[in-house]
């Protein structure tokens, strides 16, 4: 339960008296009575408060011995100077974060502990708080804004040498330049490319050549019909003869039979 002490807590701690009423706790706390109750519920519930439940009263509020060690470690810890967390914690603030549940969340730190940095800060006269209806409002004082300021421009400070060593490093690094002798050089091995196979759209010569090589054909074959022969055998030659005088015998000899015929006929 120790870890989920508030400020808020701490805070009502030091307000509560042996002699407060609990009738009167409004009043100390700047809050409604419900919400009174609600708070000193909560403490009892934390083991930091006992109260008396007699009707219809007076009620006494008395701190207990975790509610008593809680204080004594705040204060105890009230008289350490400032750390990085400190530092942190007033830049939060100046940067508009009042909450505590803000600060908490920003700082990743647990409810205890914040409670106990702001307790310090309270102390050393760097943030104010007011109370009211079981809420804490947090203000910084002028000497808190001013140490808040201190602390972000060191950091700054702190920030821009490094940078500007990084970077005179940076234009004095020489640059190194790997120079490679003849005889160091790896030898690049010639890659054999395959003829490249051009498409007959490409090769007009070729096409030119094939034209040619047709053409010259068609005129040796034209050139051996009007000569009538083979220049090698001649054989062509004879046979057209042969079959041109072919019918002409045919027919000579069908006349002279036909003759013989009539001849035969009319004389016998």
């Amino acid at each position: 339960m120790m870890d989920d002490i508030t400020f808020v807590d701490l805070v009502v701690l030091l307000k509560v008296t042996p002699n407060t009423p609990m009738e009167k706790l409004g009043a100390v706390l700047n809050a409604t009575i419900f919400d009174a109750s609600n708070i000193a519920g909560t403490l009892k519930q934390k083991d930091l408060i006992n109260f008396t439940a007699n009707y219809p009263g007076p009620n006494f509020i008395t701190i207990t011995d975790t509610g008593k060690a809680l204080i004594a470690e705040a204060e105890s810890k009230s008289d350490s100077p400032l750390d990085q967390l400190d530092h942190s914690l007033l830049s939060q603030m100046a940067g508009g974060r009042r909450l505590l549940s803000d600060l908490q969340s920003t700082l990743g730190i647990r409810a205890k502990d914040l409670a106990m940095r702001l307790y310090k800060l309270n102390k050393q006269n760097l943030i104010i708080y007011e109370l009211r209806n079981g809420s804490i409002e947090l203000l910084l004082t002028e000497q808190g804004f001013l140490q808040a300021k201190s602390s972000g421009n060191q950091n700054m400070n702190n920030q821009a040498p490094q940078s500007a060593y990084q970077s005179s490093q940076a234009q004095q690094k020489p640059v190194q330049i790997n120079v490679h002798s003849p005889q160091q050089a790896p030898e690049v091995q010639p890659q054999r490319s395959e003829p490249k196979k051009t498409p007959l759209i490409e090769r007009p010569m070729q096409i030119n050549s094939h034209t040619e090589e047709a053409g010259n054909n068609e005129v040796e074959v034209q050139n051996v019909g009007q000569a009538g022969r083979d220049p090698e055998t001649g054989k062509a030659a004879d046979m057209k003869e042969g079959s041109k005088t072919l019918p002409y015998l045919l027919m000579l000899i069908i006349i002279l039979v036909a003759a013989f015929i009539l001849y035969y006929v009319n004389f016998h």
